[in-house]
């Protein structure tokens, strides 16, 4: 049997299994209906520690998923991806947005030692 995978975020929560944080955003993602801004704080909170985690392993220079700042969050069909899937999306302060993978940020956030 493999090794449990733990996920940790910058924000405090955590997850002794990272099929229970996978679950906890999936669940998250179906409380919210397409074109819908994320509304709960803890929501939005566990959205930017994630984001944070994700854009800690870039190179220098390479964009982050932050950006110029998170103005919100919100649930949106992803168009650039075949099928019909939807994601959350983060809106920056410049206006500008982004989708992003929540199952690759805890990739990256499992990937990580405490």
């Amino acid at each position: 049997m493999g090794k449990s995978v733990s996920i940790n975020l910058p924000n405090g929560r955590s997850w002794s299994k990272k099929g229970d944080a996978v679950e906890h955003f999936k669940a998250m993602l179906a409380r919210y209906s397409d074109g819908a801004r994320v509304t709960d704080a803890g929501d939005h909170d566990d959205l930017a520690a994630l984001l944070q985690v994700y854009d800690s392993v870039l190179s220098p220079g390479e964009p982050t998923k932050v950006g110029s700042g998170i103005s919100h969050f919100e649930r949106r069909k992803d168009q650039d991806h075949p099928g019909d899937t939807s994601c959350f999306f983060v809106v920056r302060s410049d206006g500008t947005s982004i989708d992003f993978s929540t199952r690759k940020a805890l990739d990256v956030a499992g990937s990580r030692t405490p």
